[in-house]
Protein backbone atom coordinates (compact mmCIF):
# COMPACT_ATOMS: atom_id res chain seq x y z
CA UNK A 1 0.00 0.00 0.00
CA UNK A 2 2.81 2.44 0.78
CA UNK A 3 4.39 1.78 -2.63
CA UNK A 4 1.00 2.26 -4.24
CA UNK A 5 0.54 5.70 -2.68
CA UNK A 6 4.10 6.68 -3.60
CA UNK A 7 3.40 5.60 -7.18
CA UNK A 8 0.20 7.66 -7.28
CA UNK A 9 2.21 10.77 -6.36
CA UNK A 10 5.36 10.06 -8.41
CA UNK A 11 3.96 8.61 -11.67
CA UNK A 12 2.56 11.91 -12.97
CA UNK A 13 5.97 13.56 -12.55
CA UNK A 14 7.70 10.75 -14.44
CA UNK A 15 4.98 10.96 -17.08
CA UNK A 16 5.57 14.71 -17.46
CA UNK A 17 9.25 14.07 -18.16
CA UNK A 18 8.32 11.41 -20.70
CA UNK A 19 5.86 13.76 -22.44
CA UNK A 20 8.65 16.28 -23.08
CA UNK A 21 10.96 13.76 -24.74
CA UNK A 22 11.03 13.91 -28.55
CA UNK A 23 8.79 11.46 -30.36
CA UNK A 24 10.40 9.11 -32.83
CA UNK A 25 9.11 7.01 -35.73
CA UNK A 26 8.32 3.42 -34.78
CA UNK A 27 7.61 0.33 -36.89
CA UNK A 28 4.01 -0.45 -37.77
CA UNK A 29 2.27 -3.61 -38.86
CA UNK A 30 1.22 -1.90 -42.07
CA UNK A 31 4.19 -1.25 -44.37
CA UNK A 32 4.55 2.26 -45.66
CA UNK A 33 2.58 3.90 -42.83
CA UNK A 34 4.69 5.95 -40.44
CA UNK A 35 3.75 5.95 -36.74
CA UNK A 36 5.28 7.92 -33.88
CA UNK A 37 5.85 7.03 -30.24
CA UNK A 38 7.50 8.50 -27.16
CA UNK A 39 10.74 6.83 -26.00
CA UNK A 40 9.26 5.93 -22.59
CA UNK A 41 6.04 4.57 -24.07
CA UNK A 42 6.94 2.93 -27.36
CA UNK A 43 3.71 0.97 -27.33
CA UNK A 44 1.66 4.18 -27.57
CA UNK A 45 1.86 5.05 -31.23
CA UNK A 46 0.11 7.80 -33.11
CA UNK A 47 -0.23 9.06 -36.65
CA UNK A 48 1.84 12.08 -35.62
CA UNK A 49 3.83 13.23 -32.55
CA UNK A 50 0.88 15.24 -31.23
CA UNK A 51 -1.44 12.25 -31.17
CA UNK A 52 1.25 10.11 -29.55
CA UNK A 53 1.78 12.55 -26.67
CA UNK A 54 -1.96 13.01 -26.10
CA UNK A 55 -2.35 9.23 -25.95
CA UNK A 56 0.54 9.18 -23.49
CA UNK A 57 -1.36 11.65 -21.26
CA UNK A 58 -4.52 9.53 -21.31
CA UNK A 59 -2.57 6.39 -20.49
CA UNK A 60 -0.55 7.91 -17.63
CA UNK A 61 -3.57 9.53 -15.98
CA UNK A 62 -5.48 6.28 -16.47
CA UNK A 63 -2.74 4.33 -14.69
CA UNK A 64 -2.75 6.85 -11.83
CA UNK A 65 -6.54 6.56 -11.55
CA UNK A 66 -6.29 2.76 -11.48
CA UNK A 67 -3.67 3.00 -8.73
CA UNK A 68 -5.83 5.42 -6.74
CA UNK A 69 -8.82 3.09 -7.04
CA UNK A 70 -6.65 0.15 -5.96
CA UNK A 71 -5.55 2.26 -2.99
CA UNK A 72 -9.20 2.90 -2.13
CA UNK A 73 -10.05 -0.81 -2.42
CA UNK A 74 -7.09 -1.82 -0.25
CA UNK A 75 -7.83 0.87 2.33
CA UNK A 76 -8.87 -0.49 5.74
CA UNK A 77 -12.41 0.87 5.84
CA UNK A 78 -12.88 -0.41 9.38
CA UNK A 79 -10.24 2.05 10.65
CA UNK A 80 -10.51 5.16 8.44
CA UNK A 81 -9.17 7.43 11.19
CA UNK A 82 -5.75 5.72 11.05
CA UNK A 83 -3.12 6.95 8.61
CA UNK A 84 -2.54 4.18 6.08
CA UNK A 85 -0.12 3.47 3.24
CA UNK A 86 2.45 5.56 5.10
CA UNK A 87 6.00 6.33 4.03
CA UNK A 88 8.30 8.16 6.46
CA UNK A 89 11.84 8.91 5.27
CA UNK A 90 14.21 11.57 6.62
CA UNK A 91 14.85 14.27 4.00
CA UNK A 92 16.46 17.29 5.72
CA UNK A 93 17.59 16.09 9.19
CA UNK A 94 18.78 19.52 10.35
CA UNK A 95 15.23 20.85 10.14
CA UNK A 96 13.52 17.51 10.84
CA UNK A 97 11.77 17.68 7.46
CA UNK A 98 10.69 14.23 6.31
CA UNK A 99 9.17 12.66 3.22
CA UNK A 100 6.06 11.59 5.10
CA UNK A 101 3.11 10.31 3.08
CA UNK A 102 -0.18 8.75 4.13
CA UNK A 103 -3.95 8.85 3.65
CA UNK A 104 -6.94 8.56 5.95
CA UNK A 105 -10.68 8.92 5.51
CA UNK A 106 -10.32 12.68 4.99
CA UNK A 107 -7.69 12.67 2.25
CA UNK A 108 -8.50 9.43 0.38
CA UNK A 109 -11.70 10.75 -1.33
CA UNK A 110 -9.80 13.84 -2.51
CA UNK A 111 -6.99 11.69 -3.95
CA UNK A 112 -9.49 9.61 -5.92
CA UNK A 113 -11.39 12.73 -7.07
CA UNK A 114 -8.16 14.33 -8.32
CA UNK A 115 -7.12 11.22 -10.22
CA UNK A 116 -10.59 10.87 -11.77
CA UNK A 117 -10.94 14.49 -12.91
CA UNK A 118 -7.42 14.59 -14.37
CA UNK A 119 -8.04 11.39 -16.33
CA UNK A 120 -11.34 12.72 -17.68
CA UNK A 121 -9.63 15.98 -18.69
CA UNK A 122 -6.85 14.08 -20.48
CA UNK A 123 -9.43 11.90 -22.26
CA UNK A 124 -11.46 14.94 -23.31
CA UNK A 125 -8.33 16.71 -24.56
CA UNK A 126 -7.31 13.70 -26.65
CA UNK A 127 -10.41 14.18 -28.78
CA UNK A 128 -10.72 17.95 -28.36
CA UNK A 129 -7.34 19.57 -27.76
CA UNK A 130 -7.68 23.27 -26.77
CA UNK A 131 -6.30 25.79 -29.21
CA UNK A 132 -2.74 26.72 -28.34
CA UNK A 133 0.90 25.64 -28.56
CA UNK A 134 2.28 22.12 -28.79
CA UNK A 135 0.37 19.32 -27.03
CA UNK A 136 3.69 18.20 -25.52
CA UNK A 137 3.79 21.13 -23.14
CA UNK A 138 0.05 20.82 -22.47
CA UNK A 139 0.28 17.17 -21.42
CA UNK A 140 3.42 17.78 -19.34
CA UNK A 141 1.78 20.68 -17.49
CA UNK A 142 -1.38 18.64 -16.90
CA UNK A 143 0.68 15.84 -15.33
CA UNK A 144 2.72 18.22 -13.15
CA UNK A 145 -0.53 19.80 -11.98
CA UNK A 146 -1.87 16.35 -11.07
CA UNK A 147 1.31 15.45 -9.20
CA UNK A 148 1.23 18.62 -7.12
CA UNK A 149 -2.44 18.24 -6.24
CA UNK A 150 -2.12 14.58 -5.28
CA UNK A 151 0.95 15.36 -3.18
CA UNK A 152 -0.95 18.12 -1.34
CA UNK A 153 -3.55 15.59 -0.20
CA UNK A 154 -1.00 12.85 0.61
CA UNK A 155 1.90 14.56 2.41
CA UNK A 156 2.05 14.75 6.20
CA UNK A 157 4.88 17.25 6.63
CA UNK A 158 4.19 20.98 6.77
CA UNK A 159 7.10 21.93 4.50
CA UNK A 160 6.21 19.25 1.95
CA UNK A 161 2.63 20.48 2.09
CA UNK A 162 3.80 23.99 1.24
CA UNK A 163 5.97 22.76 -1.65
CA UNK A 164 3.14 20.67 -3.08
CA UNK A 165 0.68 23.53 -2.53
CA UNK A 166 2.92 25.83 -4.60
CA UNK A 167 3.77 23.23 -7.21
CA UNK A 168 0.39 23.59 -8.92
CA UNK A 169 0.67 27.35 -9.51
CA UNK A 170 3.10 27.33 -12.43
CA UNK A 171 1.31 24.69 -14.55
CA UNK A 172 -2.08 26.35 -13.98
CA UNK A 173 -0.60 29.74 -14.88
CA UNK A 174 0.66 28.42 -18.22
CA UNK A 175 -2.55 26.48 -18.94
CA UNK A 176 -4.46 29.75 -18.64
CA UNK A 177 -1.89 32.01 -20.32
CA UNK A 178 -1.10 29.75 -23.30
CA UNK A 179 -4.29 27.78 -23.95
CA UNK A 180 -6.90 30.21 -22.57
CA UNK A 181 -9.33 32.54 -24.29
CA UNK A 182 -9.84 36.31 -24.30
CA UNK A 183 -8.05 38.14 -21.50
CA UNK A 184 -5.91 35.10 -20.72
CA UNK A 185 -2.68 36.99 -19.92
CA UNK A 186 -4.29 39.34 -17.41
CA UNK A 187 -6.25 36.48 -15.81
CA UNK A 188 -3.13 34.32 -15.50
CA UNK A 189 -1.15 37.13 -13.88
CA UNK A 190 -3.96 37.89 -11.47
CA UNK A 191 -4.16 34.21 -10.51
CA UNK A 192 -0.43 33.87 -9.88
CA UNK A 193 -0.07 37.15 -7.97
CA UNK A 194 -3.00 36.49 -5.63
CA UNK A 195 -1.96 32.94 -4.84
CA UNK A 196 1.75 33.69 -4.49
CA UNK A 197 1.20 36.59 -2.12
CA UNK A 198 -1.12 34.46 -0.02
CA UNK A 199 1.41 31.62 -0.01
CA UNK A 200 4.24 33.84 1.24
CA UNK A 201 2.18 34.73 4.30
CA UNK A 202 1.19 31.07 4.74
CA UNK A 203 4.85 30.01 4.71
CA UNK A 204 5.55 32.34 7.63
CA UNK A 205 2.75 30.71 9.60
CA UNK A 206 3.99 27.19 8.84
CA UNK A 207 7.55 28.13 9.86
CA UNK A 208 6.20 29.62 13.09
CA UNK A 209 4.44 26.34 13.92
CA UNK A 210 7.46 24.21 13.07
CA UNK A 211 10.05 26.30 14.88
CA UNK A 212 7.97 26.78 18.03
CA UNK A 213 6.94 23.12 18.28
CA UNK A 214 10.22 21.61 17.13
CA UNK A 215 8.69 19.53 14.32
CA UNK A 216 6.90 19.85 11.00
CA UNK A 217 5.22 16.45 11.28
CA UNK A 218 1.47 16.97 10.86
CA UNK A 219 0.49 13.70 12.57
CA UNK A 220 2.55 14.44 15.68
CA UNK A 221 1.31 18.02 15.80
CA UNK A 222 -2.33 16.87 15.69
CA UNK A 223 -2.14 15.06 19.04
CA UNK A 224 -2.88 16.92 22.27
CA UNK A 225 0.03 15.39 24.18
CA UNK A 226 2.53 15.93 21.35
CA UNK A 227 4.59 18.92 20.16
CA UNK A 228 1.37 20.98 19.88
CA UNK A 229 1.64 21.53 23.65
CA UNK A 230 4.56 23.89 22.93
CA UNK A 231 2.32 26.25 20.98
CA UNK A 232 0.98 29.07 23.17
CA UNK A 233 -2.33 30.79 22.53
CA UNK A 234 -0.59 33.78 20.96
CA UNK A 235 1.46 31.58 18.65
CA UNK A 236 -1.65 29.70 17.57
CA UNK A 237 -3.53 32.93 16.83
CA UNK A 238 -0.65 34.30 14.74
CA UNK A 239 -0.22 30.96 12.96
CA UNK A 240 -3.92 30.70 12.06
CA UNK A 241 -3.94 34.30 10.82
CA UNK A 242 -0.92 33.71 8.55
CA UNK A 243 -1.77 30.21 7.35
CA UNK A 244 -5.44 31.09 6.99
CA UNK A 245 -4.75 33.96 4.59
CA UNK A 246 -2.93 31.66 2.17
CA UNK A 247 -5.59 28.98 2.44
CA UNK A 248 -8.43 31.51 2.11
CA UNK A 249 -7.06 32.81 -1.20
CA UNK A 250 -7.07 29.32 -2.66
CA UNK A 251 -10.46 28.36 -1.15
CA UNK A 252 -11.58 31.07 -2.38
CA UNK A 253 -13.06 33.11 0.48
CA UNK A 254 -14.73 36.48 0.02
CA UNK A 255 -13.16 39.10 -0.36
CA UNK A 256 -10.01 37.28 -1.55
CA UNK A 257 -11.87 35.63 -4.42
CA UNK A 258 -11.58 38.25 -7.16
CA UNK A 259 -8.96 36.29 -9.12
CA UNK A 260 -11.34 33.35 -9.60
CA UNK A 261 -13.96 34.67 -12.09
CA UNK A 262 -11.28 36.03 -14.43
CA UNK A 263 -9.25 32.81 -14.24
CA UNK A 264 -12.28 30.62 -14.97
CA UNK A 265 -13.53 32.81 -17.80
CA UNK A 266 -10.16 32.82 -19.57
CA UNK A 267 -9.07 29.23 -18.84
CA UNK A 268 -9.57 26.40 -21.34
CA UNK A 269 -12.30 23.91 -20.50
CA UNK A 270 -10.03 21.38 -18.80
CA UNK A 271 -8.30 24.18 -16.90
CA UNK A 272 -11.63 25.34 -15.49
CA UNK A 273 -12.59 21.78 -14.57
CA UNK A 274 -9.38 21.21 -12.63
CA UNK A 275 -9.36 24.66 -11.08
CA UNK A 276 -12.89 24.28 -9.70
CA UNK A 277 -12.88 20.54 -9.12
CA UNK A 278 -9.47 20.14 -7.48
CA UNK A 279 -7.46 23.29 -6.81
CA UNK A 280 -10.13 25.03 -4.74
CA UNK A 281 -10.22 21.97 -2.47
CA UNK A 282 -6.57 22.44 -1.50
CA UNK A 283 -7.37 25.53 0.57
CA UNK A 284 -10.29 24.03 2.48
CA UNK A 285 -8.34 20.79 2.99
CA UNK A 286 -5.56 22.83 4.59
CA UNK A 287 -8.04 24.31 7.07
CA UNK A 288 -9.17 20.80 8.05
CA UNK A 289 -5.74 19.17 8.12
CA UNK A 290 -3.69 22.01 9.64
CA UNK A 291 -5.74 24.78 11.28
CA UNK A 292 -8.33 22.66 13.10
CA UNK A 293 -6.11 19.98 14.71
CA UNK A 294 -2.78 21.82 15.10
CA UNK A 295 -3.94 25.29 16.18
CA UNK A 296 -7.40 24.73 17.73
CA UNK A 297 -7.21 27.72 20.09
CA UNK A 298 -6.29 30.09 17.28
CA UNK A 299 -8.98 28.57 15.09
CA UNK A 300 -11.52 29.05 17.89
CA UNK A 301 -10.60 32.74 18.02
CA UNK A 302 -11.06 33.28 14.29
CA UNK A 303 -13.99 30.87 13.72
CA UNK A 304 -16.73 33.55 14.03
CA UNK A 305 -14.94 35.80 11.52
CA UNK A 306 -14.41 32.89 9.14
CA UNK A 307 -18.09 31.98 9.41
CA UNK A 308 -19.16 35.59 8.81
CA UNK A 309 -17.01 35.87 5.67
CA UNK A 310 -18.31 32.49 4.50
CA UNK A 311 -21.93 33.63 4.90
CA UNK A 312 -21.18 36.88 3.05
CA UNK A 313 -19.55 34.86 0.28
CA UNK A 314 -22.65 32.69 -0.08
CA UNK A 315 -24.92 35.72 -0.49
CA UNK A 316 -22.43 37.66 -2.61
CA UNK A 317 -21.84 34.79 -5.02
CA UNK A 318 -25.58 34.24 -5.47
CA UNK A 319 -26.32 37.94 -6.04
CA UNK A 320 -23.48 38.19 -8.55
CA UNK A 321 -24.94 35.23 -10.45
CA UNK A 322 -28.41 36.80 -10.42
CA UNK A 323 -26.94 40.00 -11.85
CA UNK A 324 -25.22 38.04 -14.63
CA UNK A 325 -28.26 35.96 -15.59
CA UNK A 326 -30.72 38.80 -16.01
CA UNK A 327 -31.73 39.68 -19.55
CA UNK A 328 -29.61 42.35 -21.20
CA UNK A 329 -26.72 42.06 -18.72
CA UNK A 330 -24.44 40.39 -21.27
CA UNK A 331 -23.55 37.88 -18.59
CA UNK A 332 -21.06 35.13 -19.33
CA UNK A 333 -22.21 31.61 -18.39
CA UNK A 334 -18.70 30.50 -17.54
CA UNK A 335 -18.24 33.51 -15.27
CA UNK A 336 -21.58 32.77 -13.64
CA UNK A 337 -20.49 29.26 -12.69
CA UNK A 338 -17.24 30.72 -11.32
CA UNK A 339 -19.19 33.06 -9.04
CA UNK A 340 -21.40 30.15 -8.02
CA UNK A 341 -18.24 28.42 -6.77
CA UNK A 342 -17.65 31.33 -4.38
CA UNK A 343 -21.06 30.62 -2.87
CA UNK A 344 -20.68 26.84 -2.77
CA UNK A 345 -17.25 27.03 -1.16
CA UNK A 346 -18.79 29.41 1.38
CA UNK A 347 -20.80 26.43 2.68
CA UNK A 348 -17.55 24.47 3.03
CA UNK A 349 -15.93 27.27 5.03
CA UNK A 350 -19.07 27.67 7.18
CA UNK A 351 -18.99 23.99 8.08
CA UNK A 352 -15.30 24.20 9.00
CA UNK A 353 -15.87 27.34 11.07
CA UNK A 354 -18.50 25.55 13.20
CA UNK A 355 -15.68 23.31 14.51
CA UNK A 356 -18.15 20.45 15.03
CA UNK A 357 -18.03 16.93 13.56
CA UNK A 358 -21.32 17.57 11.76
CA UNK A 359 -20.10 20.78 10.16
CA UNK A 360 -16.66 19.47 9.18
CA UNK A 361 -18.17 16.29 7.71
CA UNK A 362 -20.55 18.50 5.73
CA UNK A 363 -17.62 20.59 4.51
CA UNK A 364 -15.74 17.50 3.31
CA UNK A 365 -18.84 16.12 1.62
CA UNK A 366 -19.53 19.48 -0.05
CA UNK A 367 -15.94 19.50 -1.30
CA UNK A 368 -16.43 16.24 -3.18
CA UNK A 369 -19.91 17.17 -4.41
CA UNK A 370 -18.70 20.52 -5.72
CA UNK A 371 -15.83 18.84 -7.55
CA UNK A 372 -18.19 16.43 -9.32
CA UNK A 373 -21.00 18.88 -10.14
CA UNK A 374 -18.98 21.95 -11.06
CA UNK A 375 -16.53 19.84 -13.03
CA UNK A 376 -19.49 18.56 -15.06
CA UNK A 377 -20.89 22.07 -15.53
CA UNK A 378 -17.59 23.46 -16.80
CA UNK A 379 -17.31 20.55 -19.25
CA UNK A 380 -20.81 21.33 -20.52
CA UNK A 381 -20.26 25.07 -20.81
CA UNK A 382 -16.99 24.51 -22.65
CA UNK A 383 -18.75 22.23 -25.12
CA UNK A 384 -21.53 24.81 -25.49
CA UNK A 385 -18.94 27.43 -26.40
CA UNK A 386 -17.42 25.07 -28.97
CA UNK A 387 -20.84 24.69 -30.61
CA UNK A 388 -21.94 28.33 -30.53
CA UNK A 389 -18.66 30.22 -30.28
CA UNK A 390 -19.86 32.11 -27.21
CA UNK A 391 -21.01 31.70 -23.62
CA UNK A 392 -22.86 35.03 -23.55
CA UNK A 393 -26.23 34.38 -21.94
CA UNK A 394 -28.07 36.92 -24.07
CA UNK A 395 -26.72 35.24 -27.21
CA UNK A 396 -27.65 31.79 -25.90
CA UNK A 397 -31.25 32.76 -25.11
CA UNK A 398 -34.07 33.94 -27.31
CA UNK A 399 -35.57 32.43 -30.43
CA UNK A 400 -32.18 32.26 -32.17
CA UNK A 401 -30.25 31.08 -29.12
CA UNK A 402 -29.39 27.64 -27.82
CA UNK A 403 -32.86 26.30 -26.90
CA UNK A 404 -31.09 23.04 -26.14
CA UNK A 405 -34.18 20.99 -25.36
CA UNK A 406 -35.24 21.27 -28.98
CA UNK A 407 -31.89 21.35 -30.78
CA UNK A 408 -29.79 18.95 -28.66
CA UNK A 409 -32.11 17.31 -26.12
CA UNK A 410 -29.53 15.06 -24.45
CA UNK A 411 -27.13 17.98 -24.07
CA UNK A 412 -29.92 20.17 -22.68
CA UNK A 413 -31.07 17.45 -20.29
CA UNK A 414 -27.56 16.97 -18.91
CA UNK A 415 -27.07 20.73 -18.47
CA UNK A 416 -30.38 20.92 -16.59
CA UNK A 417 -29.28 17.95 -14.45
CA UNK A 418 -26.03 19.72 -13.55
CA UNK A 419 -27.89 22.90 -12.66
CA UNK A 420 -30.42 21.05 -10.49
CA UNK A 421 -27.60 19.15 -8.76
CA UNK A 422 -25.74 22.41 -8.12
CA UNK A 423 -28.74 24.06 -6.45
CA UNK A 424 -28.74 21.28 -3.84
CA UNK A 425 -31.91 19.32 -4.53
CA UNK A 426 -32.40 16.29 -2.22
CA UNK A 427 -31.30 13.01 -3.72
CA UNK A 428 -28.22 14.46 -5.43
CA UNK A 429 -24.73 15.07 -4.04
CA UNK A 430 -25.06 18.82 -3.61
CA UNK A 431 -27.74 18.50 -0.93
CA UNK A 432 -25.91 16.70 1.86
CA UNK A 433 -22.86 18.91 2.23
CA UNK A 434 -24.83 22.15 2.41
CA UNK A 435 -27.39 20.69 4.81
CA UNK A 436 -24.74 19.31 7.19
CA UNK A 437 -22.78 22.58 7.08
CA UNK A 438 -25.91 24.47 8.15
CA UNK A 439 -26.60 21.88 10.86
CA UNK A 440 -23.09 22.50 12.15
CA UNK A 441 -23.80 26.24 12.26
CA UNK A 442 -27.09 25.57 14.06
CA UNK A 443 -25.18 24.14 17.03
CA UNK A 444 -21.52 25.25 16.84
CA UNK A 445 -18.69 24.10 19.09
CA UNK A 446 -18.65 25.04 22.76
CA UNK A 447 -17.52 28.60 23.35
CA UNK A 448 -18.70 29.92 19.99
CA UNK A 449 -21.61 32.38 19.90
CA UNK A 450 -24.72 30.43 18.95
CA UNK A 451 -26.81 33.53 18.07
CA UNK A 452 -24.10 34.64 15.65
CA UNK A 453 -23.90 31.23 14.02
CA UNK A 454 -27.68 31.02 13.80
CA UNK A 455 -27.55 34.28 11.87
CA UNK A 456 -24.93 32.82 9.54
CA UNK A 457 -27.10 29.72 9.09
CA UNK A 458 -30.10 31.86 8.10
CA UNK A 459 -27.96 33.74 5.58
CA UNK A 460 -26.75 30.43 4.17
CA UNK A 461 -30.36 29.25 3.88
CA UNK A 462 -31.22 32.43 1.99
CA UNK A 463 -28.27 31.69 -0.26
CA UNK A 464 -29.77 28.33 -1.20
CA UNK A 465 -32.95 30.09 -2.36
CA UNK A 466 -30.97 32.60 -4.42
CA UNK A 467 -28.93 29.73 -5.89
CA UNK A 468 -32.11 27.98 -7.00
CA UNK A 469 -33.34 31.23 -8.58
CA UNK A 470 -30.33 31.91 -10.79
CA UNK A 471 -29.76 28.29 -11.82
CA UNK A 472 -33.39 27.83 -12.83
CA UNK A 473 -33.12 31.05 -14.82
CA UNK A 474 -30.06 29.62 -16.58
CA UNK A 475 -32.02 26.50 -17.50
CA UNK A 476 -34.96 28.64 -18.64
CA UNK A 477 -32.85 30.84 -20.90
CA UNK A 478 -30.34 28.33 -22.30
CA UNK A 479 -32.33 25.10 -22.46
CA UNK A 480 -35.82 26.43 -23.24
CA UNK A 481 -34.96 29.65 -25.06
CA UNK A 482 -36.54 33.05 -24.66
CA UNK A 483 -39.91 34.20 -25.92
CA UNK A 484 -39.44 35.56 -29.45
CA UNK A 485 -40.80 39.01 -30.24
CA UNK A 486 -43.05 38.42 -33.25
CA UNK A 487 -44.60 41.00 -35.55
CA UNK A 488 -48.37 40.79 -36.14
CA UNK A 489 -49.19 38.08 -38.64
CA UNK A 490 -51.76 38.58 -41.35
CA UNK A 491 -54.70 36.16 -41.53
CA UNK A 492 -54.01 32.89 -43.27
CA UNK A 493 -53.99 33.35 -47.01
CA UNK A 494 -53.97 37.13 -46.87
CA UNK A 495 -51.37 39.00 -48.87
CA UNK A 496 -49.85 42.39 -48.44
CA UNK A 497 -49.94 44.28 -51.72
CA UNK A 498 -46.79 46.15 -50.75
CA UNK A 499 -44.87 42.90 -50.15
CA UNK A 500 -44.73 40.47 -53.04
CA UNK A 501 -43.27 37.78 -50.76
CA UNK A 502 -46.19 37.89 -48.32
CA UNK A 503 -48.83 35.24 -48.20
CA UNK A 504 -49.29 31.83 -46.62
CA UNK A 505 -45.73 30.71 -47.31
CA UNK A 506 -44.28 33.78 -45.56
CA UNK A 507 -45.91 32.83 -42.26
CA UNK A 508 -43.86 29.64 -41.83
CA UNK A 509 -40.88 30.41 -39.56
CA UNK A 510 -37.45 29.21 -40.63
CA UNK A 511 -36.34 26.06 -38.81
CA UNK A 512 -33.81 26.56 -36.03
CA UNK A 513 -30.29 25.52 -37.01
CA UNK A 514 -29.33 22.12 -35.64
CA UNK A 515 -26.26 21.63 -33.47
CA UNK A 516 -24.43 18.40 -32.60
CA UNK A 517 -25.74 16.58 -29.58
CA UNK A 518 -23.41 14.80 -27.14
CA UNK A 519 -20.53 13.05 -28.93
CA UNK A 520 -19.13 9.67 -27.89
CA UNK A 521 -16.01 11.12 -26.23
CA UNK A 522 -18.17 13.61 -24.34
CA UNK A 523 -20.29 10.76 -23.02
CA UNK A 524 -17.10 9.06 -21.83
CA UNK A 525 -15.84 12.18 -20.05
CA UNK A 526 -19.13 13.35 -18.51
CA UNK A 527 -21.02 10.17 -17.59
CA UNK A 528 -18.82 9.24 -14.57
CA UNK A 529 -19.43 12.66 -13.01
CA UNK A 530 -23.20 12.44 -13.49
CA UNK A 531 -23.35 8.88 -12.14
CA UNK A 532 -21.24 9.69 -9.08
CA UNK A 533 -23.40 12.77 -8.39
CA UNK A 534 -26.45 10.51 -8.20
CA UNK A 535 -24.71 7.79 -6.18
CA UNK A 536 -23.33 10.26 -3.63
CA UNK A 537 -26.78 11.79 -3.28
CA UNK A 538 -28.54 8.46 -2.78
CA UNK A 539 -25.83 6.80 -0.67
CA UNK A 540 -24.07 9.53 1.37
CA UNK A 541 -23.01 6.99 4.00
CA UNK A 542 -20.35 5.68 1.63
CA UNK A 543 -18.44 8.95 1.98
CA UNK A 544 -19.51 9.97 5.48
CA UNK A 545 -18.50 6.55 6.77
CA UNK A 546 -14.94 7.36 5.69
CA UNK A 547 -14.74 10.94 6.91
CA UNK A 548 -16.64 10.83 10.21
CA UNK A 549 -14.23 8.63 12.27
CA UNK A 550 -11.27 10.64 10.96
CA UNK A 551 -12.98 13.95 11.77
CA UNK A 552 -13.93 12.74 15.26
CA UNK A 553 -10.31 11.83 15.96
CA UNK A 554 -9.00 15.03 14.39
CA UNK A 555 -11.23 17.27 16.52
CA UNK A 556 -10.58 15.13 19.59
CA UNK A 557 -6.86 15.78 19.58
CA UNK A 558 -5.90 12.38 18.20
CA UNK A 559 -8.07 10.42 20.63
Amino acid sequence: MQYLLAAVVALPLLGAVGALLPSRPSPDRHPGRKRFALPLSSGLRGRNPDQAVLRHGVTLTGVVLAAALALAVGFDHDHPARMQATTDISWIPALDIRIHLGVDGISLPLVVLTALLTFLCALYSYFHMPTGPSPKAFVALLLVLEAGTLATFAVLDLMLFFLAFEMVLIPMYFLIARWGGAGKQAAAWKFILFTLLGSVVMLLGLLLIGLKSGTFDMVALATDNGPKAQLSHTVQVLAVLAVGIGLAVKSPMWPLHSWLPDAHTAAPTVGSVLLAGVLLKMGTYGFVRIALPITPEGMHTFAPYLAALAAIGIIYGSLACLALVRQGAKGDLKRLIAYSSVGHMGFVLLGIASMTPTGVNGALFANIAHGLITGLLFFLVGALKDRYGTTDLDALSGSTGAALYGKAPRFGGLLAFGAVASLGIPGLAGFWGEMLAMFGAFRPAAGLSRPAFLTFMVLAGLGTLLTAAYLLLVVRRVCMGGTPHLAPIAPLGAADPADPDSGPAAETPAPAPAIPDIAHYEYAAWTPLAVLTVLAGLWPAALLGLTDPAVQQLLGGGK
